[in-house]
């Protein structure tokens, strides 16, 4: 009997704070959970059909950088954006580097991303300026050329040198809410025109996962940088993610990373202002997208969804009840260490803040796998596939060809991969070196020359 009680006990007090936790009005995180289904993955046949086209990958700056996600091109050099906040120029036939410039102050570590903030999608306009689009601080236009001399920049010191002009920031209100983490931006032919994505007008950064598993608060926004003049086209979006724009620029296409879609945007036609779901129930979670010199569009797939196994949202999507008790537990957690964070701040209670809301430790729990589609950007198909079997190259954002290259950005790897474009084409591949790999007229890798590992 003495066992019986007790247990009732426990079960009693369980359900008592269950409840409170459950029901408790005005209690983080300030959001909403509704149901959601997210149907299993599609079968991996045709288009789809496993390959080991990413198995074996040059790996460029090992241990020397982390996080390179997204790329621009400006004279031949591929510039990308960093975990530690710094924007690096790549000079993609010597494999060298160097940092640039940064729009955030120095940190120690990725935990003070609130600091040294987070460049993600970038684009240089006509004139040579680069736009970012960094994840803390918001909309930039960078003038790297406003001072040049000789080895201008040699460290991080010298990079205040660059002119940062802020043209969208997270405090400016749109719509009755403020933009809390942006994404990824595409520039128009016009040169003042700018798409860009919020991922998530509740949650900064480091507290991604719970916009991931709450309501949608993302959105599209239409910029000019001309008249300085704001526009929301899409909003209720889980997580907006990459967005290109075709050629024509008849649509823009744009990622919903935490429902596995793409959605089309029509900027001319009939359906001028309307926008539709362009393809569904992905076989990942949808990252950054990139026009190929196919004219189609590759879509990073971050997370994919394997095969007769479940991912995470699948399972969660229609639990609502159960993400809102997860989500306030974690909030419950942190609380004492958000106050002591805004009162003395100190590594370990910023580290366990950090890490707590952060989406990399639960990406690490996937299978390696690395995944990337190819899209038909008007019928929405996908053309073909590019795949790591072995995690060579794993939390694939971003497909980008650059002269004879793909490189492969990633939100967590620390390296920049690539492999030659033709290699797509090939029907097999080996498992040793280049030669094996069937690039007998292409160069044996370069041993990359020495680079100093300062904090970048």
């Amino acid at each position: 009997m003495g066992f019986l009680t007790a247990f009732a006990r426990i079960t009693l007090d369980m359900t008592v704070v269950t409840l409170l936790i459950m029901c408790l009005p005005g209690f983080p995180p300030y959001t909403t959970f509704e149901k959601f289904e997210l149907p299993p993955s599609p079968p991996w046949t045709g288009a789809l059909q496993a390959n080991e086209k990413l198995n074996l990958v040059d790996r460029l700056f090992e241990n020397k950088l982390k996080g390179p996600e997204s790329f621009a091109v400006r004279d031949g050099a591929i510039y990308t954006g960093l975990m530690s906040g710094v924007i690096v120029k790549i000079d993609p036939d010597a494999l060298t580097f160097e940092p640039v410039a940064k729009i955030g102050e120095y940190c120690e570590e990725q935990y003070e991303e609130y600091k040294c903030g987070r460049p993600l999608g970038m684009s240089f306009t006509k004139t040579g300026k680069l736009l970012v689009c960094d994840a803390v601080f918001g909309l930039y236009l960078l003038d790297l050329d406003k001072k040049v001399e000789e080895n201008r920049i040699l460290d991080l010191k010298d990079m205040d040198k660059v002119d940062y002009k802020a043209l969208l920031t997270p405090d400016a209100i749109i719509n009755g809410s403020q933009n809390v983490l942006f994404n990824s931006l595409v520039l128009s032919k016009d040169d003042e025109t700018v798409f860009l994505t919020v991922s998530s007008t509740r949650f900064p950064l480091r507290d991604s996962s719970f916009e991931l598993i709450s309501d949608p608060s993302g959105r599209v926004i239409k910029y000019n940088l001309r008249t300085k003049e704001t526009e929301t086209l899409v909003d209720n979006i889980n997580f907006a993610n990459g967005i290109e724009i075709d050629p024509e620029e008849e649509f823009i296409l744009f990622c919903e990373t935490g429902r596995a879609k793409i959605h089309k945007y029509y900027l001319k036609g009939d359906k001028a202002g309307q926008h539709e779901v362009l393809a569904e129930n992905l076989p990942g979670l949808p990252d950054n997208i990139k026009i190929n010199d196919n004219g189609h569009f590759y879509v990073g797939m971050t997370s994919p969804r394997i095969p007769g196994k479940p991912h995470l949202l699948e399972i969660m999507g229609p639990h609502n009840w159960v993400r809102k008790f997860l989500s306030r537990l974690v909030s419950m957690v942190l609380l004492p260490f958000k106050t002591v964070n805004s009162i003395m701040p100190n590594a370990f209670t910023l580290k366990f803040e950090y890490w707590c809301g952060n989406l990399e430790p639960l990406a690490h729990l996937a299978p390696p796998y690395g995944l990337v589609v190819e899209l038909d950007g008007t019928t929405g198909e996908i053309v073909s596939s590019l795949h790591s079997t072995n995690g060579a190259v794993r939390f694939i954002a971003e497909a980008f060809v650059h002269d004879r290259w793909i490189y492969f950005g990633s939100p967590y790897n620390n390296y920049l991969a690539r492999i030659p474009k033709r290699l797509r084409y090939t029907s097999q591949q080996k498992s040793s070196a280049g030669v094996t790999l069937g690039l007998l007229n292409d160069p044996e890798p370069v041993e990359l020359p020495g680079i100093p590992s300062s904090n970048i």
